[in-house]
Formats: C-alpha cells, structure tokens, sequence
C-alpha cells in the first residue's frame, strides 16, 4: 500500500507540473499588457468566483484557522461573517461602478484607480508603497506556512521549505500573469474544496462520530463550544476580514478581468459558496483535532498532523495538497498587485511614462520575481501564529485603503488631498495601535476610522476637483439605444 509522503508527493507534484503548464500555456497565448494584468477582460462567473474564494483562502485559513480553532474551540467561525458581508457589497456596490471604470479607462492595477479618481502623482505613489509594504507582511505568512508544512511531512528544513514554494509559485506568476493565475486558482479552488469536503467526515468517524465528539468537545473547556472570545474581538474579526475582503486590490483586480456586472454578482455568489463549505469544514477539523490530540506544542501543525497521521493516504495527501494549493492561489495573487505597483504605477506612470510596452512588461516580471523573494527574510522571524499575522496584514490593509475606495466611489467631494491624508492616517493609526498592544479596541477600529476622518477632513479642507475630473466615476450612463432615441411624448 501507498503510504502518505509517497502520494502526497504523487499528488502535490502532479499539481505542480500542471500549475507550470498553465503558467507556459498562458504565456504563450498573452499578447499584451490588458492579457498579463487582467486576463484580456473575459474572465467568466465560476472561474472568477473560485479565483476570489482561492485567493481569500490563504494559509491563514488552513493552517492558521485550523490551529486558532483547535486553541479556542467554535466562535472563531464568527469571524467568516464579515467575509460574507463584504462579497455582497463587493458585488452590489463597488463592482458595478469599479468594473465599468476599469473598462472605459482601460485600467489596469488598483493605483490606476486612485490616481484616476484622485488626480496627481502623489496618491499614486502613497498607495502603491503602502500595498508593497502590507504585501510583504502578508506574504511571509504564507511562505511561513509553507515551510511548517513540508517540515512536518518530510523534515525539509523551514526555511528552504518556504524556498522551494516561493520558487514555484514567483515562477509561474512572473510567466503567466494574471491569466495563469486565474486557471490556476480553479484548479487550485477544487483541490482545496474536495479536501475538506472528503476529509471532514473520515475525521468525524476517527474521533467516534458526532455522539462521542457531543460529549467530549463540551469537557475540553467551558467555552470551547460557546463563547472563547468576546464582543471586542470578535468584532475585530469581522471588521478586520470584512474590510480587507471588501477592498483587496488582489480581489478587486478580479472585477477588472470581468466582462459585465451580472458576471461580477454571480463570481461573488461562487466565491461565497466555496468560502462558506471551507470555513465550516475547516472549523469542525481544529475543534476535533483538539479531542485527538489535546497537547500539542504549536497549534498551526493541527492541520499538518490531520493530514499525515488520522485520514487514509490519500485522502490526507489531497487534504495537505490543498493547503500547498491555498498557499500558492493567494501569493500568486498578491504578486500581481505588488509587482506592478513598482513596474506599471511608480516606474511606468511616475518616472519613464514614455516607456514602451516591451520595457513595462521586462520590468515588471524582474519587479514580481524581487516582491516573490523578499518576504522570505521575513519568514525567518516566524512572526506569530499564521492566521494572527494574516488579520494584521488585514487590519492594515483595511485601514489604508476602506475610505478611498467607497468614497471615492460615492463621494464627490472627495479630493486627491484626502485621499493621501485617508492613507497615511489609517495605515500610520492601525500600525501605531498595533504597536501600543492594541487597548480597547481592535487596531483595525480606530485605523478604519482614521481613514474615513483623514478623507472626510482633508477634502473638506482643500479644492474640490474638476468636475470634468470626475465624469468617468459619477455621470450617470446613457440608456440602451432603443430607449434614447424613444421620442418624448408631446405635450399636452
């Protein structure tokens, strides 16, 4: 009989060779820059929907929710709800107004955005120096992950463990783009969905069905199946997650690649799903493991344990496969809006905009090879529990860019001054709370906060903008042809 490291090595290099293909495919078939950013446009309802789910679910959930789980029993789940909130207004109020910017503008990246709502080369260039540094906090998570993984299933170092994901991942980005990255989420979505689904049940039935687990989850702690946290965290959760799922340039990104709005609502609708069956499976999985194997020193390798000692072979293979695969959808992501954000928004549109197509598109691979490696110094460090580091990358995230997206969309008088005050105030508070150990409240709080106040103060504080300035964001569009050149009915 097959035994675990073999399949998994069956599987996960399986995986591997056909992720590399789709990377060469895609390059072979991009034929300009719209094709590397946004995919040429077409990007359909269930490709992109399990591309945002993939993406949403990084390592942090797998690794990270599993172990915060299994050290704290139910209420964790609590925290998704902010996700759910924030695929439905994604959907319905910036998707809409975002997706046709994007196409009558030909954006390409989530700066394009705020320098075309906001005007000048200074909310540019704010903007795409805070995602990079947000990113390389976020990424290191996941390499992090990475590395506790493949040290667990087959004692390869931490450290080159997150080397050899970072390898693979960086390598088929930088070929493919965004492109490569969508085909390979699908994939990536539906090894990690199979995962949890098959795996859940054979984990249940290990631990002796859901009438012993009734009996022994309650004697671990008296909150284990109530309350672990309280309404200030929990809280937290949902504003931390929401806000950074709400307007995550690598999520929004996706809106762009999307031909139409009823394709944007049905993704969101495909990515709930996914992100829904995950989170309830992933959350069962911490809690049981917890009853199988109560004292474990480093809560993150629950899932790692789950994988390579209780399910069958194959099925715990597939299950770690889909933890490399949520690994990898999530940094190849990110990848496609931090490397840009040096190559298109701060070289291309503020220092050589007379560059051509062919040194844009050279400087940006070398621009995402540079961000893909970076994070690994930063995985040394081991910062924290994954999914602990994932909600600060969140909080901060939130913080910076909440406020210019929504008032930016729905504000006129919203100005580029703002903007820039909207930024720096909500990254530089949630940063500062971060590190007085967050009193009160949950930095993402007051950084939320600080970046509606900076956008709602500078505005009011400085010139309004052009009205000429804002007709692609705010005049309502024309009709359908037919019902324009309807005569109006005479008078009377």
């Amino acid at each position: 009989m097959v035994n675990f490291q073999t399949m998994f090595l069956l599987l996960l290099g399986g995986f591997l060779i056909v992720l590399v293909f789709e990377g060469w495919r895609s390059y072979k078939s991009n034929s300009g820059e719209e094709d590397y950013f946004v995919a040429g446009r077409k990007v359909g309802a269930w490709a992109g929907g399990a591309s945002i789910a993939a993406t949403q679910m990084s390592a942090g959930t797998f690794v990270g929710t599993v172990g915060i789980h299994y050290l704290t029993g139910a209420s964790f789940m609590w925290g998704w709800a902010g996700i759910w909130v924030a695929f439905l207004i994604a959907a319905y109020v910036i998707a809409p107004r975002l997706r046709r910017y994007a196409h009558e503008r030909n954006a390409l990246t989530f700066p394009d955005f705020i320098a075309d709502r906001f005007g000048g080369k200074v909310p540019r260039a704010v903007i795409s120096v805070l995602l990079v540094l947000s990113y390389l906090v976020f990424m290191s998570a996941q390499y992090q992950a990475g590395g506790v993984i493949l040290e667990a299933a087959f004692g390869i170092p931490f450290f080159w463990g997150a080397v050899i994901l970072m390898v693979l991942v960086v390598g088929y980005t930088v070929i493919g783009g965004m492109t490569a990255v969508i085909r390979t989420d699908f994939l990536q979505q539906i090894a990690m969905a199979l995962g949890v689904v098959i795996g859940l049940p054979l984990l249940i039935s290990h631990a002796g069905g859901l009438s012993s687990l009734a009996q022994s989850l309650p004697e671990i702690a008296p909150h284990f199946v109530g309350w672990g946290f309280g309404w200030s965290e929990i809280s937290g959760f949902w504003l931390g997650f929401g806000f950074a799922a709400l307007c995550a340039p690598y999520l929004l990104l996706r809106f762009y690649a999307m031909p139409d709005d009823r394709t944007c609502r049905r993704a969101s609708g495909v990515a709930m799903f996914f992100v829904l069956l995950t989170g309830i499976c992933i959350g069962v999985a911490g809690m049981v493991m917890r009853v199988l194997y109560p004292n474990l020193s480093v809560s993150d390798a629950a899932s790692t344990i789950l994988a390579s000692e209780v399910l069958p072979p194959f099925v715990g293979a597939l299950l770690l496969t889909a933890i490399i695969m949520a690994v990898l959808s999530t940094v190849d992501s990110v990848l496609l809006v931090a490397g840009p954000a040096i190559s298109h928004d701060l070289y291309a549109s503020l220092i050589r905009p007379d560059s051509t197509e062919r040194t844009r598109t050279r400087l940006n691979r070398w621009a995402t090879l540079v961000i893909g490696v970076l994070p690994v110094l930063l995985t040394l460090q081991e910062l924290d529990i994954v999914q602990f580091v994932v909600l600060s990358y969140a909080a901060l995230l939130g913080s910076t860019i909440t406020a210019p997206v929504l008032l930016g969309l729905y504000w006129r008088r919203a100005t580029k001054i703002g903007a820039v005050c909207s930024m720096i105030a909500g990254f530089g508070v949630c940063l500062l709370w971060y590190a007085l150990d967050g009193p009160l409240v949950e930095p993402v709080v007051p950084g939320v906060l600080a970046g509606f106040a900076g956008m709602i103060i500078g505005s009011l504080f400085s010139r309004p903008m052009p009205p000429e300035e804002l007709t692609l964001f705010f005049t309502p569009r024309t009709r359908q042809a037919g019902a324009a050149t309807e005569p109006a009915p005479a008078a009377s």
